[in-house]
């Protein structure tokens, strides 16, 4: 169980990482349908939730890790950035506005991995420590 809690973090982090590299390829190619946009920004809001919650299972299920304050800011942020960053371009989604939401997107990846980071978990190269 813990293993499959773990998994799940990681693959929402992929998909998070991945929609945020789609939305900045499309600002440096011009812009994209707002539809599309919008659909894209849920998908990795929707990804980063399920981090989050995945990740409260796992610290409920015993496993607080050694940085536990940290964690709970990490867990209490890192649902916020996707809409923060949206909330700056809402109106216009021209190149300016899908960078902006493209950075936010690709900074909540980088949040899951710092939360995985703060269980205690090495992360590859990018553990930090």
């Amino acid at each position: 169980m813990v293993d499959l809690l773990l998994l799940v973090i990681v693959g929402a982090m992929w998909v998070t990482l991945a929609v945020g590299v789609v939305l900045l390829i499309a600002a440096a190619v011009g812009r994209l349908p707002r539809r599309v946009t919008l659909g894209l920004l849920a998908v990795a809001e929707l990804a980063t939730v399920v981090a989050v919650v995945a990740d409260i299972a796992y610290v409920v299920a015993g496993h607080p890790g050694p940085r536990l304050a940290t964690h709970i800011s990490y867990l209490v942020s890192t649902p916020l950035i996707i809409p923060a960053g949206f909330a700056l371009t809402y109106k216009k989604f021209d190149r300016w506005g899908l960078l902006i939401v493209a950075v936010a997107t690709l900074i909540a990846a980088i949040m899951i991995v710092r939360q995985v980071q703060t269980l205690g978990f090495l992360f590859g190269y990018l553990n930090v420590g």
